[in-house]
């Protein structure tokens, strides 16, 4: 396929809810569109970055400026030495390097060349990474409830429940982390309940507040998620020996080596793998079969994506390593709008499409209403 353009659009998204974590409220969700545009197709990819940065994730401004001033000028560089031909989706990820930044432009822009191949190709995104389901289920995110409330918590997740999510992942943090939990299986006795501290608790000294964390032992849990920060693979691994609920990691995996340098530390039963953060669609599949082969579960992550992004990370829990419901409900019901359509959901099970690409293209006339921004790159040999 001969390189045309490439086309960046911006646009501003909003949750329907706010959603309060250890980390903060997510609110307001900008999202970067990718279109790669081929004499023969053109392809569309997601980035998944929020708008404020943490100290495992990049903020969203920083991979616009990323994918503006470096991605497009490397792949013009990488056409041109191949006679104007778009690089290939497994090759995208070597024209970029393996900090946090540089994984999710790698991430960003391999979903839109891996589009085009697959429009082109007339295959579907399930197919080409060798899904093993045709219906992966989805789980729920419920946040902090405002004044600690236990029973606005209760309430979310009963209407997560109601309607078809097979799991509840609800937000800890030091002073609220047994309460939500009891409260939980109170409520659902049967339901499958996973604690997410995203690294908020500590080791050691006199304010060890991870001590408490044994406590949750008591309450039938998937998983407490990332109970210490991402660096720490030692420490999570002493952490693991302590309690009887199994330690899943999110933060901790950025790339499919922390994956295995965690398993070697014992520092993780359930992996949360998030393509976007792990390098991309193809990273994402190496890290799932990783985590098959070492008998540890897995799900698909998500940041919160429009339905091209979500339907993405659908097709990677296909994946025989995705064992567990992930992030994967329909962008409806947390976004105040989406411009791209997403995948047929019943009752909590989403159906993988067998449509050519990786998802829904932005709806332009949407895009437009919603004052988005492009921005358009010309290819010149």
């Amino acid at each position: 396929m001969k390189l045309v353009g490439i086309e960046l659009w911006r646009v501003d998204l909003a949750l329907s809810n706010p959603v309060a974590t250890s980390q903060g409220s997510h609110g307001p969700r900008p999202v970067l569109y990718v279109r790669v545009v081929t004499d023969e197709a053109e392809g569309w990819g997601e980035c998944g970055a929020l708008p404020g940065g943490t100290a495992v994730d990049p903020a969203l401004d920083d991979v616009d400026v990323a994918v503006a001033e470096r991605a497009v000028p490397r792949l013009f560089q990488a056409g041109a030495s191949r006679g104007g031909e778009l690089v290939g989706a497994p090759s995208v990820a070597r024209l970029f390097g393996e900090g946090p930044l540089e994984r999710v432009v790698a991430a960003t822009i391999e979903m839109a060349v891996l589009d085009a191949e697959l429009r082109s190709s007339a295959t579907a995104l399930a197919e080409r990474l060798g899904a093993v389901r045709a219906v992966v289920e989805s789980g729920g995110v419920v946040g902090i409830p405002p004044g600690r409330d236990p029973g606005a918590l209760v309430d979310a997740a009963a209407r997560l429940l109601d309607g078809g999510a097979r799991r509840v992942r609800f937000k800890i943090e030091p002073g609220w982390d047994t309460v939500p939990a009891r409260a939980l299986r109170t409520a659902f006795p049967s339901a499958a309940l996973l604690a997410d501290a995203n690294g908020a608790y500590r080791r050691g000294g006199t304010d060890d507040d991870a001590s408490v964390l044994c406590a949750l032992d008591d309450y039938g849990l998937v998983c407490i998620e990332q109970p210490l920060p991402a660096p720490d693979l030692a420490a999570l691994g002493i952490l693991a020996a302590e309690l009887a609920t199994p330690i899943g990691l999110d933060e901790s995996l950025g790339t499919v080596r922390r994956l295995a340098e965690a398993i070697r530390y014992g520092a993780v039963a359930v992996a949360c793998i998030k393509p976007s953060r792990i390098g991309g669609l193809l990273a994402a599949r190496r890290a799932l079969a990783m985590a098959a082969e070492a008998g540890i579960d897995g799900f698909v992550g998500g940041f919160f994506e429009s339905g091209l992004g979500r339907a993405a990370n659908a097709a990677v829990a296909g994946l025989c390593g995705s064992s567990l419901p992930g992030d994967l409900s329909d962008p409806a019901d947390y976004l105040v709008e989406d411009p791209c359509g997403y995948l047929e959901v019943d009752g909590g099970a989403v159906r993988l499409t067998t449509a050519p690409g990786v998802g829904a293209a932005p709806d332009s006339a949407v895009l437009a209403r919603l004052g988005a921004v492009g921005r358009w790159f010309p290819y010149r040999s």
